[in-house]
């Protein structure tokens, strides 16, 4: 009787381990979480990411780690918020480029890297649910047409 429920535990907790470690809660996510230096806040074009190995399209809101290295094509345009700098980033392809937590370092030195103004990193909300918008004005409720 006590071997079977001390096998039962076992079971549970390797379960557990297992349903952590799928969702990403633990050392691992702390630690890739860390790592984080820069959002994109707007992309035209192709830009690809080459982050621990792994290519990936770029988009609006992604992340880009430490150690990234983006390659822009012809006639693509990538802005980031780098988070040390706090600055706006925005490069222009062709490019190859490596982001770091100190800068941004480019390959060829026939590009444009442009400095845009200043940001800051997001911060984590207390508040659940809504939606989240960036560089989205305001209307006042009076100037909505329609509505008196």
């Amino acid at each position: 009787m006590r071997r079977q429920s001390t096998a039962k535990f076992i079971s549970a907790a390797v379960l557990l381990s297992a349903l952590g470690a799928a969702l990403g809660i633990g050392p691992t996510y702390a630690a890739q979480e860390a790592t984080e230096v820069a959002f994109v806040e707007n992309v035209s074009g192709r830009v690809v990411a080459f982050a621990a190995g792994k290519p990936a399209l770029l988009e609006a809101l992604d992340v880009v780690s430490e150690g990234a290295r983006l390659d822009l094509q012809a006639h693509s345009e990538l802005r980031i918020c780098h988070y040390q700098m706090h600055q706006f980033l925005t490069l222009r392809g062709p490019l190859r480029a490596l982001i770091s937590r100190d800068g941004v370092v480019i390959e060829n030195s026939k590009t444009v890297v442009t400095v845009a103004g200043s940001c800051t990193a997001p911060v984590d909300s207390a508040f659940q649910g809504g939606i989240v918008t960036r560089g989205v004005k305001a209307i006042p409720v009076n100037d909505v047409p329609g509505k008196r």
